[in-house]
């Protein structure tokens, strides 16, 4: 079994300890695939993000993602700040994107259920959330916007 295989493995672990070791590892992975230079521009557009600088931030995951197009974790978080600026339907499209790079991104199928689901496509969000409850059994907040969505469904 692979590391990626085994991390994946791990977070089906009943052992809440076994299972975030096994989340900080997939994330630390995620960032480094494209090298160092795509890992520093990721980090300074998050960071920008964190200081509210949206604009400057999708810039630079934009340039990201021009330079390393298949860098998953860029369009990741690319669709997170689409999802926090409220743009919904695009940012769909980067978690489609993502998951078609990395389909076992559980952080990309819950963003996108997320994205579903303020969209009211709840049908769509359901899969969504099954998806990342696939890959992360114990992720309680997966279940619980499952429960929402069959609520709204019903």
């Amino acid at each position: 079994m692979n590391e990626l295989q085994q991390l994946l493995s791990d977070l089906k672990s009943p052992n809440p300890a076994t299972r975030n070791h096994a989340t900080q590892e997939l994330w630390l992975m995620w960032y480094r695939k494209a090298g160092n230079q795509a890992e520093e521009q990721l980090n300074r557009a998050t960071r920008l993000m964190g200081e509210n600088q949206m604009e400057k931030a999708k810039q630079v995951f934009e340039n990201l993602i021009e330079n390393f197009p298949d860098f998953a974790e860029a369009h990741n978080k690319l669709a997170t700040l689409l999802y926090l600026k409220g743009e919904y339907e695009e940012s769909v499209i980067e978690c489609e994107c993502t998951l078609k790079i990395n389909p076992h991104h559980f952080g990309a199928w819950h963003g996108m259920g997320m994205c579903l689901y303020k969209l009211a496509r709840y049908d769509e969000a359901l899969k969504s959330f099954k998806g990342a409850i696939e890959i992360q059994p114990y992720a309680e907040v997966n279940r619980e916007f499952i429960a929402h969505c069959l609520g709204k469904l019903n």
